[in-house]
């Protein structure tokens, strides 16, 4: 058994009318597709138990979707559209990777995105064969966790946090990064609480973020208004109001007069199903007052 490292660099169209800005009436079916990122680079790194480097693997993937390449991906990529000329087809890729998987090996990622967007990316090529997706870990997560933090860690703060030394000009090429998630790993690795994490079903974990939040409906019965510290019902002051990617609110326990800080996530699982990720935080008095002109202005 061991643990597969994987990173991916994508295309999309995002912001692209800025660059071209006739390129959906030049490319006309490019309006009715509805995946998100086109995978173009995909590395990975095996790691055995003993957290020993064995492998490494990297591929360029020729795009048949987003054919014209996002300036702004290539400015942070470096990943230009001669490099993928000659770059692998999606199946190629994807059997490349199958192979470098050994059984009993654990995919993890840096978050949980990666592995959608494989999903996503096979079914749209309609490649069924990524059997080998079996047992995940997000290490994000779990360096998160280990670390003590609240917020979920960047890589790049995490590199930071553990004094890794980067080269900031390596960032954000696929392998690269793989490499890097790797350290960060052998840095924190413990077989014992390792095994907390790993999730056995990866179609039923919460991993695609919900687009369009500003006109979602939530669904009250699925909040917890809880105090994490009695788990008495605390009493809401500033009701929810979205705040980039998640909803926040501020309360206060009646019991043991703690201030709370709730905030809601809402993400979808691979199979389509809505998960309410409900987190809350004692706040200081200072952070309270703080919380509570922030959400005042919203």
């Amino acid at each position: 058994m061991g643990y597969i490292i994987l990173d991916l660099e994508f295309n999309n169209m995002r912001n692209i009318t800025k660059y071209y800005e006739n390129i959906y009436e030049n490319n006309p079916y490019l309006k009715d597709v509805k995946l998100e990122n086109e995978i173009i680079e995909i590395g990975a790194v095996k790691l055995d138990k003993f957290m020993k480097n064995i492998g490494e693997y990297k591929a360029y993937i020729k795009p048949t979707i987003f054919k014209v390449m996002n300036p702004k991906v290539e400015e942070i990529t470096g990943i230009t559209e001669e490099m993928l000329e000659d770059g692998l087809s999606f199946k190629e890729a994807m059997e490349g990777v199958k192979a470098f998987v050994g059984e009993g090996d654990i995919i993890c990622s840096w978050a949980k995105d990666d592995i959608a967007e494989i999903i996503e990316n096979a079914n749209l090529h309609e490649y069924t064969d990524i059997n080998w997706l079996k047992d995940y870990l997000d290490i994000q997560e779990y360096c998160t966790k280990i670390l003590a933090h609240k917020k979920s860690l960047s890589l790049k703060n995490a590199l930071e946090e553990l004094k890794i030394r980067v080269d900031e000009d390596k960032l954000h090429d696929a392998l690269n990064d793989a490499v890097y998630t790797a350290e960060v790993f052998k840095r924190l690795y413990n077989s014992r609480i390792v095994k907390n994490y790993i999730v056995k079903d990866i179609y039923n974990m919460p991993a695609i973020m919900v687009k369009d939040l500003e006109n979602y409906e939530i669904d009250d019965e699925k909040l917890d208004f809880k105090c994490p510290k009695c788990k008495t019902k605390f009493n809401v002051e500033q009701p929810l109001k979205l705040f980039n990617w998640r909803f926040m609110a501020i309360g206060k326990c009646p019991k043991c007069k703690a201030k709370i800080l709730h905030e809601l996530i809402i993400k979808k699982t691979i199979s389509g199903d809505v998960v309410y990720n409900n987190l809350k935080t004692i706040l200081s008095d200072i952070e309270y007052v703080d919380y509570s002109y922030k959400l005042e202005k919203q």
